[in-house]
């Protein structure tokens, strides 16, 4: 299994940084009476959104990282960044770049842990 680079930010900027569940309940109107709920499933996925502040070499790193060593599909280890675990991410798509300064890029992830 893959590991997150070294030479990249090993933690998030705590600015977009979002995590959430993908929703595991079913939920069905009645014609009288409460909903009825149950679970589709019993393992949650969570998803992430993270932004990266990176130099234009870090952004070379991060698409070797992706495109190849990844294959784009593949899942990496890293740092949940709530908990302090280590968690086997996956990309959901590719890393959007946005440039932040001459030389740095704002990168936005969107990752996903499964159980």
């Amino acid at each position: 299994m893959a590991i997150w680079p070294s030479g990249l930010p090993q933690r998030p900027l705590a600015e977009g940084f979002t995590e959430s569940a993908v929703p595991s309940v079913v939920r069905t109107d009645m014609d009288v009476g409460p909903a009825k709920m149950r679970r589709r499933y019993t393992a949650e996925v969570r998803v992430y959104s993270m932004g990266l502040l990176l130099t234009t070499a870090q952004v070379a790193t991060l698409e070797t990282f992706y495109y190849t060593t990844l294959g784009c599909v593949d899942e990496f280890d890293w740092v949940d960044h709530r908990t302090g675990s280590t968690v086997s991410y996956r990309f959901r798509s590719p890393p959007q770049y946005g440039e932040a300064g001459p030389g740095y890029w704002r990168t936005v992830l969107d990752l996903e842990v499964l159980p």
